[in-house]
């Protein structure tokens, strides 16, 4: 089975991307940066990432987009960078390295390839999130750190922030033909009643809600800590899926990866919320929904990835590295009802 991406999401996660050599990369680096240094690739859903480690000059992150991205959308990304070291300068966020013609961007053919958009971002170091001991003060930071890049970005316009995107949890529905790719008859079902249950209980309140651009993937591989303070946020990366959206979705999947461990399931993500709360508080009908939303991006991760699995064997191990996690937190969520999730969330995600 090879089917197509849903339509109406573009091509840049339909189609593989030609291969980019580290050559390429130093190449590129040293022609309209004119820095020299090393290259090592860094996984990707769309782009080829390189992380570059220049002599004297620090440390960046070289992206060459899918053929198929558009420039107003790399543009986007660039611009919101822009605006939130401009707001909150002591947000971690990467800052745009301009090349060499002052450019925050340019295209070049790699390897004889379609044009590729170039961009060069700072390096950002630090941990990962999915490599780092967790903590009940590390889900409340994480909260707080949400929040406050939520609030830089809420001045902030881009025409590009309309794109549809596969990743927006909103259209979860769209991604029903994937549930094919699930192998597994339960854990298909489990995925179908979550569905359902968004377009019944969240789908109506969603228009209604109070939107804005947000990040829209705090996911555990792109969120950095301190290697020695595992609690402490020195960083998020990775705004390639911003959109115009509402915020309680971005905090929504920020909560999915606050993994359930012992205890009731939303314990870490209440904790999350918490920390978000103390900065940005919810509105009741915000929190009515937050539990549906956690489950459409479970259900979102788990079609999308089998889907791409299929699609793309070399990237097999990329796209399937939180299924696990995935599919145990559907099932420990299965067994609540929305009713009893809010009023979890409502007695248990108060700022303190």
């Amino acid at each position: 089975m090879n089917a197509a991406v849903p339509d109406g999401f573009g091509e840049t996660l339909a189609e593989d991307a030609p291969d980019v050599s580290i050559a390429d990369a130093l190449a590129i680096l040293r022609r309209h940066y004119g820095l020299i240094g090393s290259a090592r690739p860094l996984p990707g859903e769309r782009d080829h990432n390189f992380h570059i480690q220049t002599e004297g000059d620090g440390e960046f992150v070289l992206k060459v987009s899918h053929p198929a991205e558009e420039a107003g959308f790399t543009d986007f990304q660039n611009r919101a960078l822009d605006h939130i070291l401009a707001v909150d300068p002591t947000l971690p966020v990467p800052s745009v390295r301009k090349s060499l013609e002052g450019e925050a961007q340019f295209t070049v053919s790699v390897g004889g390839s379609a044009p590729r958009i170039i961009r060069l971002v700072t390096y950002l170091p630090g941990q990962l999130l999915s490599r780092s001991p967790t903590s009940a003060a590390q889900d409340r930071n994480l909260g707080i750190f949400l929040a406050r890049l939520g609030r830089a970005l809420r001045g902030f316009f881009h025409p590009a922030a309309g794109s549809d995107l596969l990743w927006d949890i909103r259209k979860v529905a769209k991604t029903r033909p994937m549930l094919a790719h699930i192998a597994d008859a339960g854990h298909r079902a489990m995925v179908e009643r979550v569905m359902d249950a968004f377009e019944a209980h969240a789908a109506p309140v969603i228009p209604s809600l109070r939107a804005q651009i947000v990040h829209n993937d705090m996911n555990s591989y792109n969120v950095v800590m301190d290697a020695s303070r595992p609690e402490v946020v020195t960083g998020i990366l990775d705004f390639g899926d911003m959109i115009h959206s509402p915020l309680i979705c971005d905090l929504a999947i920020g909560a999915v990866y606050r993994w359930p461990a012992e205890g009731h399931p939303l314990a870490p993500a209440a904790r999350f919320v918490a920390g978000y709360q103390s900065v940005q508080p919810l509105e009741a009908e915000e929190i009515g929904i937050l539990f549906d939303l956690i489950r459409a991006r479970l259900a979102l991760i788990a079609n999308i990835a089998s889907w791409q699995a299929e699609r793309f064997p070399a990237k097999r191990d990329y796209v399937l590295r939180l299924i696990t996690e995935v599919w145990a937190s559907l099932e420990r969520l299965d067994g609540l009802s929305s009713a009893d999730a809010r009023r979890f969330f409502l007695d248990h995600s108060n700022p303190e």
